[in-house]
């Protein structure tokens, strides 16, 4: 957990999990941020790595969205690629992960083979020290729970659990586990396991940038490496028999069936010359991503700035619906809103009634639901609007209204 003195301290937290564990519908759930793509099919919906900022019980919450493993689109390789070069550029600006939350669907119906594989590449991203501050999260528990599969939904997050091949020499090594039942609840009280943790140093971090190694060096290189060394054997060794085929077929003057077999050696050629792409990534150039990367370190500040000044605005707004709230409860802010709402525009009315009743259906207590429903509707309203429908004191007085407020305390 960064901190700085007088500062609200700031929490960074990967998502990870193979394509399909529900990383995107996790962040959404627990941050509420509107711009977050979430997949309902196999395709994979998050292609980079993303971070999704947003405060909580007194911390700066940064999730970290990142592609799965096996993505749809993108192999491994690239995929790897993709979140190392994420971490050395964190890892040299200072940044460091509070900790890791590693997402499995229950519903997965490949627990073993391409999820295992995957599973103990993530464990070498990690290395031994830093899995203390993971937390090992199993999701799908709405679905089960609608199609009467409760148990054995249960019975499959036993398994990993006690399954040397899977969660088990983590778990003995500091990991703890967690359900995210797609409340917000359960996914902020999975969140919050994390906020007061020492940040860590993940083992490719270490390898990459002290060590100097090659991303195919790396102790997770290494495993994408072996995955591709067989199929590159695989490969070859059908290119070598369609060969043979073909001379065969030549040999017989049988033009047709050489034909045929020439369109099939020229896929597996293809194949294999992807293969041998892949591993080329794996040699990882530093020097190269890190220029790559510099050149994009003085966007990141002006965007940082942004972000810590849009954080100031929000923080500053959420004071002042506080105030408001202890003045007020929940039904009365509610109806001062609608009371007032025929002095707005009609597509500002609309807008306002639909907040309004979605955080009436919220199941949470009325105490702090007041806050949020003006912390979403004043920044898009605007403070023309917040001051006709009562409540000028949030985004500035244009209208001098504050005082006559005030007067009222």
């Amino acid at each position: 957990m960064a901190t700085v003195s007088g500062e609200i301290p700031e929490v960074f937290i990967a998502v990870m999990g193979v394509t399909g564990s529900g990383k995107s519908t996790f962040i959404q759930t627990a941050s509420e941020l509107d711009a977050i793509d979430i997949g309902h099919d196999l395709k994979s919906c998050t292609a980079h790595v993303v971070p999704y900022r947003f405060q909580h019980d007194g911390f700066n919450i940064t999730l970290i969205d990142t592609p799965g493993f096996n993505d749809t689109l993108r192999s491994e390789t690239e995929v790897l690629k993709e979140i190392a070069d994420w971490l050395v550029f964190t890892y040299e600006n200072n940044v460091r992960l509070t900790g890791i939350i590693y997402l499995q669907a229950l519903t997965d119906r490949k627990m073993y083979g391409s999820s295992l594989r995957n599973l103990k590449m993530f464990r070498q991203l990690c290395g031994d020290n830093p899995l203390r501050n993971v937390v090992l999260a199993t999701t799908g528990w709405s679905t089960a729970e609608k199609s009467g599969n409760r148990q054995k939904a249960a019975d499959n997050e036993n398994q990993l659990e006690k399954d040397p091949d899977f969660w088990e020499p983590m778990i003995k090594r500091g990991s703890t586990t967690a359900r995210f039942t797609d409340t917000q609840e359960s996914a902020l009280e999975i969140i919050m396991s994390l906020a007061g943790r020492a940040p860590v140093t993940l083992q490719i971090q270490r390898e990459l940038v002290e060590e100097k190694k090659n991303l195919i060096d790396t102790a997770a290189g290494t495993t994408v490496n072996e995955e591709i060394k067989k199929l590159e054997a695989k490969y070859k060794a059908e290119v070598s028999k369609i060969q043979q085929e073909m001379d065969e077929a030549l040999s017989m003057r049988d033009q047709e069936m050489h034909d045929a077999l020439d369109e099939s050696k020229q896929t597996f050629q293809r194949r294999l010359d992807q293969v041998r792409q892949e591993q080329q990534t794996l040699i990882y150039e530093r020097r190269n991503e890190h220029r790559k990367l510099q050149d994009e370190v003085e966007e990141t500040k002006l965007e940082l700035k942004r972000t810590v000044q849009q954080q100031k605005e929000d923080h500053e707004l959420q004071l002042r619906a506080q105030k408001v709230e202890d003045q007020m409860q929940f039904d009365q802010i509610i109806a001062q809103l609608r009371q007032n709402s025929d002095k707005v525009r009609a597509e500002e009315r609309i807008f306002l009634e639909e907040k309004i009743k979605e955080m009436e259906a919220k199941p949470i207590k009325k105490k702090g639901k007041g806050v949020r429903i003006l912390c979403k509707v004043a920044p898009l309203l605007g403070s023309v609007a917040m001051g006709l429908l009562g409540f000028p004191m949030l985004l500035g007085d244009p209208s001098g209204l504050a005082d006559l407020f005030s007067s009222n305390e």
